[in-house]
């Protein structure tokens, strides 16, 4: 048994050197490398944990804003299958499901009955932000800033659209930055978290913009295969109807009804098929 002894002994031994070397190696075991996208993913993801209302009062809701039906839940985002394959400039995310992504720039905020629409249709949407605009990210009136308080608690992302609007491709390197980390600080210090989305004005970019866009630790540029306007969709480039993972962008124009035009959006999705997911959560 003296031999049993001494391989206690030494198995003893090696896990005791495993033990010393494990926190000096920072990890027990090799763990697969992280893309970008997936980090962003794990990072921006924040599902609601309000439950959804019952069937009769979704119904209820979606005829109270000129539904005809409610939209069907989104479907469960994959896990960790979008990000390696999704380029840094996205308009399309590459699903699957036919789910599609609401997203807006600055308008809706003036409206006072749009967090009521987004609260009743448990709707998920994504707004771009820009300081230039009333409803920006600071609002010179109290009211909007209330109701963007009111959009966050219900779960509505918002992110960075720079300060005042300019087509970057107009400015050097160092304007662009400016821009782009500029409003990036305005949102963190009004709203406490770095939005890691990003949309540029009129949806013009150069390299330049990546490059800056990047030191201000913008995880995507987000951009719109899709504009919803108050004459229909239209389409930036591929099919001429809505595919699984669009970015749709609804345009507001001066003094339009925002929860009218959402409404008209949404009942175009619907009828073809489709729903929409919140997009923090497939990207």
């Amino acid at each position: 048994m003296r031999w049993a002894h001494r391989l206690r002994g030494a198995l003893a031994g090696l896990l005791a050197v495993g033990a010393l070397l494990g926190p000096l190696a920072g990890c027990s075991e090799p763990s697969a490398p992280v893309a970008p996208f997936q980090r962003l993913g794990r990072r921006a993801a924040h599902p609601t944990s309000v439950p959804r209302a019952g069937a009769a009062a979704r119904a209820a809701a979606a005829r109270r804003w000129g539904l005809a039906a409610p939209l069907a839940p989104a479907p469960r985002p994959p896990s960790g299958r979008a990000g390696a394959r999704l380029p840094f400039v996205v308009d399309r995310v590459p699903v699957r499901a036919r789910v599609v992504f609401l997203t807006f720039d600055d308008g809706p905020v003036t409206d006072p009955g749009f967090p009521r629409m987004i609260r009743d249709l448990e709707l998920p949407v994504a707004l771009f932000l820009t300081s230039a605009n009333p409803g920006g990210a600071l609002a010179p009136d109290a009211a909007t800033r209330e109701r963007l308080d009111e959009l966050r608690a219900l779960g509505a992302g918002l992110y960075n659209h720079t300060l005042d609007h300019r087509d970057l491709r107009t400015l050097d390197h160092a304007g662009q930055r400016a821009q782009i980390c500029g409003q990036r600080d305005r949102i963190a210090a009004r709203f406490g978290s770095r939005p890691r989305l990003f949309r540029p004005p009129y949806g013009a970019y150069d390299a330049t913009t990546l490059r800056a866009a990047k030191e201000c630790g913008v995880g995507a540029v987000v951009l719109a295969r899709v504009t919803m306007t108050a004459d229909g969709p239209r389409y930036a480039r591929g099919a001429r109807s809505l595919r699984p993972g669009d970015i749709v962008r609804v345009r507001l124009g001066p003094g339009a009804d925002a929860t009218r035009l959402t409404a008209r959006a949404l009942d175009h999705i619907r009828t073809r098929g489709f729903t929409v997911g919140r997009i923090e959560d497939y990207l």
